[in-house]
């Protein structure tokens, strides 16, 4: 198979978008190196790649080489790392060459943590319109840093509506020790966090001089279900005016319509202020983003389709899209949203005319858990918002926007061997109207500091738990002076993203002349 280098025809540019996936999804696996030297010893042959590896190493290669946003600073690269006929694990290797730029995060620069390469891209296709494989519990990650070995624990943030953990009656706080009767540690801790199959795990509590055994377990078998992400949504009446709550766990598509009704629920109450919580978002796509932003920009913002997003691409993306639409680079605001197309498995057109709340102030609940499409939704608005307010901990920084591109977009006819292969890749870069980008390179930086607490006593969407209470104090409401919660000495806390669900900007990718 030759490689790929114009696959663009005719474009039908339908601006939806797919984004990134979880920093912690694959870890590089060390490719064979032929050894050799003296004293009459035989070099190790270099393995030959099978069938599938080398059609894998094209199909990345091309894919990169046609849409990633950084192909030209990796070209070498990936002439060397992605070697047909050499490179025995295009997955590692993708990882390898992604772009980095100077000492990368690390250093507050540029880089890609987020492009993938996939030898089944369907369960990932599947999280993103919010379908997974899970006993229904989002967590926490907390150690015990005076043990030996290393012991984990997992604290409960809250359980999906209808999953088997809510039907188990575990709650925000709860907390879990033990993982089918062993300590959880570093061997088991990815089985136990991620939960996708029939498992027990044993409960403890958190009480002020430390977690207490319950000596009592429950047993969770996972099921593939949907998972709601609008986890809450409320109304507080706060010296009198309305104000309004959303707590927002994945910007899939099937979730507008409820976000629709919730819009139209809170202009009706009369609510003119609205906390938004994305403390645990790890973003989604950039249709449902636009959808939002319709519904929380000023009316006026609206109704003259101001510009709200900006994206900039590699050349070869640039030259096609331009081609078509001079404005291929630029998003306004609108009350009318597509995505997909009529005939396809997933289709949406809706309209937020009626939705749109007339805000006048927003309050933005995020922490290291917040990515993406939640952080561009904040940087998209912020500009419209006068003043809006940031509280809890620095966002994780996901700043690109990316397609997920199965072999059948690539290539007319998909090499069966190959049929079950994908990559998400970066495609571009994002920027509100005027250029800027809050979230680059390291994440969002909030107003005002507050800790997620999930042992402080209190559930989602309750005014005295941690953060929202910060948000309310924010937006003026008096409480009268209460305990605070922290960390006990002998824990900590470990961040851990579900590898499918996490960093994702998502842009539907146009439909272009594929390669034969």
């Amino acid at each position: 198979m030759k490689r790929l280098t114009r696959i663009f025809g005719v474009l039908l540019l339908m601006m939806v978008v797919v984004a990134a996936c979880s920093k912690d999804s694959f870890e590089p696996s060390p490719s064979p190196s032929p050894s050799g030297g003296g004293g009459g010893t035989t070099p190790t042959p270099t393995p030959t790649p099978s069938d599938e590896i080398q059609k894998a190493n094209d199909f990345a290669y091309d894919a990169l080489d046609t849409y990633y946003l950084w192909k030209d600073q990796i070209k070498n690269a990936m002439d060397t790392e992605l070697d047909t006929y050499k490179c025995t694990d295009p997955i590692a290797a993708v990882n390898k060459i992604r772009y980095k730029e100077g000492g990368g995060y690390a250093s507050k620069q540029d880089e890609d943590r987020w492009t993938q390469l996939y030898d089944d891209i369907s369960p990932f296709q599947e999280s993103v319109q919010g379908v997974n494989t899970t006993n229904g519990m989002n967590l926490t990650v907390g150690k015990f840093t005076n043990s030996d070995p290393q012991a984990y624990f997992f604290i409960v943030n809250f359980t999906y509506e209808n999953s088997p953990a809510a039907k188990a009656g575990i709650k925000r706080g709860d907390v879990i020790i033990d993982y089918n009767g062993e300590d959880i540690t570093d061997e088991n801790l990815k089985d136990a966090y991620y939960g996708t199959t029939t498992a027990t795990y044993g409960l403890a509590d958190w009480k002020a001089d430390g977690i207490h055994d319950r000596n009592e377990s429950v047993t969770l078998s996972s099921v593939k279900m949907y998972c709601d992400p609008v986890i809450c949504s409320k109304i507080f009446d706060v010296n009198g005016k309305k104000v309004g709550y959303l707590m927002y766990d994945n910007f899939d598509v099937e979730s507008v319509d409820k976000l629709v009704k919730l819009g139209k629920d809170f202009k009706s109450a009369g609510v003119k202020e609205l906390i938004i919580d994305l403390r645990y978002n790890g973003g989604g796509y950039v249709f449902t983003e636009e959808v939002l932003a319709s519904i929380f920009a000023p009316k006026a913002s609206v109704d003259a389709k101001n510009l709200y997003m900006t994206e900039i691409y590699n050349d070869v993306l640039t030259n096609a899209f331009g081609k078509s639409d001079k404005n291929f680079n630029k998003t306004y605001l609108s009350y009318e949203h597509e995505f997909g197309s009529k005939g396809d498995d997933v289709y949406k057109k809706i309209s937020t005319k009626d939705a749109n709340i007339g805000l006048e102030k927003i309050y933005a609940i995020v922490t290291g858990n917040t990515a993406s499409a939640s952080e561009s939704l904040l940087v998209g608005l912020n500009p419209f918002m006068d003043g809006m307010v940031t509280i809890g901990q620095q966002s994780y920084g996901k700043y690109c926007t990316g397609y997920i591109l199965g072999v059948d977009d690539v290539y007319n006819s998909a090499p069966a061997a190959i049929s079950k292969w994908g990559i998400y890749v970066m495609v571009s870069t994002y920027a509100d109207r005027d250029g800027k980008n809050m979230a680059r390179p390291v994440g969002i930086v909030p107003d005002k500091s507050a800790k997620d607490t999930p042992w402080d006593g209190y559930g989602i969407g309750d005014e005295d738990e941690t953060m929202l209470k910060e948000a309310l104090k924010a937006a003026g409401k008096s409480y009268a002076n209460t305990r605070s919660v922290e960390f006990l000495p002998q824990v900590n806390v470990k961040p851990m993203h579900n590898k499918y669900r996490f960093a994702k900007r998502i842009m539907q990718a146009p439909k272009v002349e594929k390669m034969k």
